[in-house]
């Protein structure tokens, strides 16, 4: 699993999320529902979800370089 992990380009990958984040007006919408009142709830029942757990554990235990791995474990925690 690691060798396919490692054919993923996480740099480009992390520029691509970032340039979104910045640029696109959807995603800008969709961080001022995770900022609104109603999200936390539901991300407080997701966040104690197994299958979420998992997803996150394994995308933050793969990624690389380390500067990759804080930025998108960083956007996960978000999440």
């Amino acid at each position: 699993m690691k060798e396919v992990i490692e054919l993923v380009p996480t740099d480009k990958i992390l520029e691509i999320v970032l340039d979104y984040l910045h640029t696109d007006s959807e995603v800008h919408e969709l961080l001022s529902y995770i900022h609104s009142e109603k999200f936390p709830k539901i991300h407080t029942i997701v966040e104690h979800l197994q299958e979420y757990k998992e997803v996150s554990a394994f995308m933050c235990m793969f990624l690389k370089p380390q500067s990759d791995r804080e930025n998108v474990c960083l956007v996960l925690t978000v999440v």
